[in-house]
This record gives structure tokens, sequence and C-alpha cells, in this order.
């Protein structure tokens, strides 16, 4: 299952809602923007996928580092100048730190979120890199990576978000209990992505 472009995949959409002479439709295009655009905050909210795995490159000033418009999730822990990876510590801890100027023992340098920006202990300035889960732009500018492995998914995703627009509320729990299953098996794809290589080790404590 594969879209030509986003016209093609929201009259796909349009196709399961109405049947197949969608030029008798009442939806309006803009109503369908908007039950597709909802069922992809849905998906972002549930999938993490190597896709969206990106490089982080940014930059802490005075101590403070601004999160990329579209940052979802870190993958690992942030490097910080000198490449010394970071420890995450709560708000709390790190602004404590900050306030008292506590001493720092040893190399660790913590880090914690501060709404859309991610500050450090001992004060960082410089390059900040790692990895991080980022959101593609909306489906609706171009088709991305994501609904080319899971197009399935993105098809349940905005039936499920439609039914409330439609009152189509009798065919809701198939539509969900889909989307559902269809959100569990894409993160187990994604996880035996990077899991399959080779075979687990056992940890000696």
């Amino acid at each position: 299952m594969q879209f030509n472009n986003y016209p093609d995949f929201r009259n796909k959409v349009q196709s399961l809602l109405d049947g197949d002479d969608i030029s008798e439709s009442d939806l309006s295009v803009s109503v369908l923007d908007l039950i597709i655009g909802a069922g992809e905050v849905r998906i972002y909210r549930d999938i993490r996928s190597s896709t969206q795995d990106t490089a982080l490159s940014i930059t802490a000033t005075d101590n403070v580092a601004p999160l990329p418009p579209d940052y979802l999730e870190l993958k690992g822990a942030p490097y910080t100048p000198g490449f010394r990876v970071a420890t995450y510590a709560p708000w709390e801890v790190v602004q404590n730190s900050i306030q008292n100027a506590v001493t720092s023992s040893g190399q660790v340098t913590h880090y914690a979120f501060e709404g859309d920006t991610m500050i450090f202990y001992p004060p960082q300035s410089g390059a900040i890199t790692g990895r991080y889960y980022k959101r593609f732009a909306d489906i609706s500018t171009g088709l991305n990576a994501l609904i080319t492995r899971h197009p399935d998914l993105f098809i349940y995703a905005a039936l499920s978000e439609s039914a409330p627009f439609l009152g189509e509320m009798t065919r809701l729990p198939i539509w969900q209990q889909k989307y559902a299953e269809l959100a569990m098996a894409a993160n187990e794809q994604e996880r035996r992505r990077i899991t399959r290589g080779s075979k687990l080790q056992t940890r000696v404590a």
C-alpha cells in the first residue's frame, strides 16, 4: 500500500469513509485535512521510528540550549563540549546546583529540561550533539519516510479521528482497535530493526 502524493492519500481516506465515488461526498477538503492532521498528531505521540532518528546539533549559550522546533524526545544522552556524555537529573537538582554554585565532583555533567530548552550543570557553552526523534512536517506538505514505511497506520489514525466528526460511533471501536494493533506492531517492528542483528548478552552484575 503506497500513495503517489498527499492528494492521493486524502482521496483514499475519503473513499473509505464515503465509498468509491468521492465526487458526491459532503466532506470538504479542509475538513479532511483537519481529520488527517489530527491523526498525525496521534501517531507522533505513539510511534518512535528509525525514520525519525536525526542528529542533534544545538548550541548552549549561558548554560541554555534551545531544542529543535521538530523535537519529540531524545534518543540518548547528549554530548556536551569536549564530547562528554551528560547525565539526566531532575530540573530541581540541576537548578539547585546552578543557584548554589555547587562544586562538581569528577567529570559528571548533568542536564535537565526547562520549557523548550535544555539546561546544564556545570555550565556549558558551545556545541551540544547527540540523537533525537523528530516530528516530520505535516504530510499535506509532502509524504515522508514514516508514512512510506507504515502507510496503514496513517489510514487508521485518520479513520479513528474522523468518527466524532462524522457520527460514525458504531465503527469507531473497530477503527480504534485496528489503529492500536497497528501502532503496537509498528513499534515492535522498529524495535526488531535494531535488536535482531545479534544475540542478547547476559550482563554480569
